[in-house]
C-alpha cells in the first residue's frame, strides 16, 4: 500500500469553463449576433441598466433594459407599443470574442 502522497493537497482540479461561466446551465443558451458570441441566462431577471437578447419581429439583438425602454447596440430606442412585441429572451452573462483569424498575415 505506502502512505499517500505528501503533494496531493496541492493537485488543483482541472479549469471547468462551464462552472466558470454557466450558473444555470438549462437556462443557458449560446447567441450569434452582429460576429459576436453571447452567452444568454434565461433564469435572470433583467435589471435596469442591463444587458439583454431580445427578438423583434424576428430579428434578434442585444440591449440595455433603462425604465421599461430598450435602448439598442445602434442606440435606438424601443419603446411604448413596440414593447409589447418584443421578446426578452434573457440577460447576456457574457459576450466572446474570437481573436484568433488564421488569414491574418504572420507579423
Amino acid at each position: 500500500m505506502g502512505f499517500p502522497s505528501p503533494a496531493q493537497d496541492y493537485i488543483e482540479t482541472r479549469i471547468d469553463l462551464n462552472e466558470l461561466f454557466i450558473p444555470h446551465p438549462s437556462a443557458t443558451s449560446l447567441i450569434e449576433h452582429n460576429g459576436m458570441r453571447y452567452l444568454v441566462d434565461r433564469a435572470i431577471a433583467p435589471k435596469n441598466g442591463g444587458k439583454v437578447c431580445y427578438e423583434l419581429f424576428g430579428e434578434v439583438g442585444v440591449g440595455r433594459v433603462n425604465s421599461g425602454r430598450l435602448i439598442t447596440e445602434d442606440g435606438n430606442t424601443i419603446e411604448g407599443e413596440v414593447m409589447q412585441d418584443v421578446i426578452i429572451m434573457g440577460c447576456v452573462t457574457l459576450e466572446i470574442l474570437s481573436v484568433y483569424d488564421e488569414n491574418r498575415p504572420t507579423i
